[in-house]
């Protein structure tokens, strides 16, 4: 987690970097063409990593799996291509076409390269490898689009992402064990109805997950155009930086772990990964709404700032609720439950992409970002309490123990305001405003929470030693 921070710091200076230089309405375009690939991905995604884990495959099938996936990509990397022209249409930015190719080749062909190896090492719970070369990744992106952005504007973006593409297949081609993987085989039709019948349901929601978190772009581009979604995009980014950076990384440890257990330890693994998850992401989503004023007064430009900074305030609430139901989903992929990650996934995108479209066209930008909040607070609340009907798990033991770990952000959140205000009325510079709101929020929170919290915060420091300690060991 440490290193995927670290890297990801990085790879977020390199694009507000990059914005200083790369028009709204460009990045704009470079996004759709992006979120474009994405969906077609999604299309063609049918979590075959997630049976090798869950079911423990032989390389046999695992073989079978990476044939399957790799060549269900390149059927979708030509039909995006041919479609570029009318994709651009939809999305209301015609430029998208001049970067489709790159992130075809980068997403759906190159990356479906690595996807098999990189879940033979997830299974196996080496993680620091994962981390490591996911890092090794990030630096890839960060200094190509650098390097070439005076050459190639806009497009460097592009070329970032197939570095990072090219890196981490190759690492993950040489790091996992080819025995494991890589094996003769033949495709056998009960293998594959096996692959598809656990696949589908997952896939399903991985269509959805992106309709949730990509096509909002594509209703904010159509409603208001190129420049709106660039600056919608980059405070969506911004806003997501504890989830990308920190839960993330908890996220992928949790469905390998929950396979391993046994049921009744599983449930309560899951309230207590939530409870923990909770507390380590949620200050960091309020804290950012609370910095976000002065944060895009610092980093942005005249272009960027007055369409980034309300939306930034408004998008970081949907930190604290975004992550809430993925140990729930962990728990229910691990106990074959898979028809609720389905289920819950159109609920999400029902109610985020219609909130969004109806706080667009009543409040304008702004109000399309108040729309995706409330649909990720819906959802969560409605994916647990479903969960919890069909399956052992606490539904209201789980809820419960979200909500406290939310408490110790209302006195930071309140703190950190009130601190902005007083400075900027004693006209202190800007970046020593941000970098005292920093550390005054970080305090306070940190002793709201064992004063409100105590126990999980205590629970926070002991596994944070364990760690140390086995670590020096």
């Amino acid at each position: 987690m440490l290193l995927g921070v670290s890297t990801r710091v990085l790879g977020l200076v390199g694009t507000l970097v990059l914005q200083r230089f790369i028009s709204p309405a460009e990045f704009g375009a470079v996004n759709a063409a992006s979120i474009a690939v994405t969906t077609a991905s999604a299309f063609t995604s049918f979590s075959f990593g997630q049976y090798l884990i869950a079911k423990r495959a032989s390389p046999q099938v695992a073989t079978q799996a990476a044939i399957l996936h790799l060549a269900l990509g390149v059927a979708a990397a030509a039909i995006v291509y041919a479609l570029r022209g009318a994709i651009g249409q939809v999305f209301n930015a015609p430029a998208l076409g001049q970067y489709v190719l790159g992130y075809a080749v980068a997403n759906l062909i190159l990356d479906r390269v690595r996807y098999v190896p990189e879940r033979i090492l997830m299974r196996a719970l080496r993680f620091r490898t994962l981390a490591m070369i996911n890092g090794a990744g990030e630096l890839a992106l960060t200094a190509t689009a650098l390097a070439t952005f005076h050459l190639f504007g806009a497009y460097a973006i592009m070329l970032g992402a197939v570095a990072r593409s090219i890196v981490t297949s190759a690492l993950f081609l040489a790091t996992a064990p080819r025995a494991e993987w890589l094996v003769r085989a033949r495709l056998r039709a009960g293998d594959v109805r096996d692959l598809l019948g656990y696949g589908i349901p997952i896939m399903i929601a991985i269509v959805t997950d992106t309709a949730t978190s990509k096509w909002d772009n594509a209703i904010v581009s159509r409603m208001f155009g190129a420049t709106i979604l660039g600056g919608y995009n980059s405070a969506y980014n911004l806003a997501e930086t504890p989830i990308s950076n920190v839960a993330e990384h908890i996220g992928e440890v949790l469905m390998p772990s929950f396979a391993r257990m046994e049921p009744g330890q599983r449930e309560r693994a899951a309230v207590r990964a939530a409870t923990l998850m909770s507390l380590v992401v949620s200050p960091l989503g309020v804290g950012l709404g609370a910095i976000a004023p002065t944060a895009a007064a610092v980093f942005f430009n005249d272009q960027w700032r007055p369409i980034v900074a309300p939306m930034l305030t408004i998008l970081s609430v949907m930190t604290v609720f975004r992550p809430m139901p993925w140990a729930v989903i962990s728990y229910v992929q691990a106990v074959q439950r898979t028809r609720i990650v389905m289920i819950s996934s159109f609920l999400r995108a029902i109610l985020v992409l219609s909130l969004v479209a109806a706080g667009g066209a009543v409040g304008g930008p702004n109000g399309a970002c108040v729309g995706a909040g409330i649909g990720f607070a819906l959802h969560s609340v409605a994916t647990i309490l479903a969960a919890g009907r069909v399956t052992p798990l606490p539904a209201g033991q789980y809820l419960s123990a979200v909500a406290r770990s939310l408490l110790p952000c209302l006195p930071m959140f309140v703190a950190v305001v009130a601190l902005a205000g007083g400075l900027e009325r004693a006209g202190a510079p800007l970046f020593v405003s941000l970098v005292a709101q920093i550390a005054v929020g970080a305090m306070v929170y940190v002793g709201a929470a064992f004063l409100l919290v105590r126990p999980s915060a205590n629970e926070l420091v002991r596994l944070g030693r364990e760690a140390i300690r086995r670590r020096r060991r």
